[in-house]
């Protein structure tokens, strides 16, 4: 137990900090304090040094001896080749739902459609949690854990993004593209279902890529 305690400490410690990324807790830009952090987890700051480390190997945190830590910013090129790749991982996840979903998969999936519909208009960050639910819901719903697992390790990358879009997981549109996925899953039309969940990436992809060059041009002025 005295050897087991330090690394489940170390565990949590990144467990929370990457959960705060990509939740948008903690958001692209922002300067991350080892001591702040240390005193807001409740840990020492060994084990957010070390958090902060593997962050950055993952491409989510910026390092640099003797400037300290913040969250990444996406380039316009990461973006573009995230969300391409995300819309080939979902696409390919709705074909396979649609094969292999059970009753009760699909009784799931609806469950966290309906769930993001039912969310307050003005509360941005649920909306933001239960959007990812449908889409982990969705991808889940293939059963192929290889899909699965690549789908969450380019998602926590994508929350870099996520700001741009938040106003946007309740839109019309977006609700009316999410209830598309889920009739073609429910009809048993593989290729109905990848079209669907790829045209909503794509739309995804194009409005964030216009608003994160939106805010570069803000800031260059």
């Amino acid at each position: 137990m005295q050897i087991a305690r330090p690394l489940l400490v170390r565990e949590a410690t990144y467990e929370k900090l990457k959960r705060a990324l990509i939740e948008g807790v903690l958001n692209p830009g922002e300067r991350l304090s080892e001591i702040e952090l240390a005193e807001r987890l409740g840990v020492s700051r060994t084990p957010v040094r070390e958090a902060l480390m593997r962050l950055a190997q993952e491409g989510l945190v910026e390092l640099q001896p003797g400037r300290g830590a913040w969250v990444r910013e996406l380039t316009p090129e990461e973006v573009r080749e995230v969300y391409e790749v995300r819309a080939a991982l979902e696409a390919e996840a709705a074909r396979l739902a649609a094969e292999r979903a059970t009753e009760a998969d699909l009784d799931a999936l609806i469950t966290a459609e309906e769930a993001l519909r039912r969310l307050p208009r003005t509360d941005l960050a649920a909306q933001t949690r239960a959007d990812a639910r449908f889409h982990a819901r969705l991808v889940a719903t293939s059963k192929n854990r290889e899909l699965e697992r690549l789908f969450h390790q380019l998602d926590a990358k994508l929350a870099l993004a996520r700001r741009f879009s938040s106003d946007e997981n309740q839109s019309p549109k977006t609700l009316a593209e999410h209830r598309a996925i889920v009739a073609a899953i429910r009809d048993r039309d593989p290729e109905r279902a990848a079209a669907a969940a790829r045209d909503h990436i794509e739309r995804f992809k194009a409005l964030v890529a216009a608003r994160l060059a939106g805010s570069k041009k803000g800031v260059a002025r």
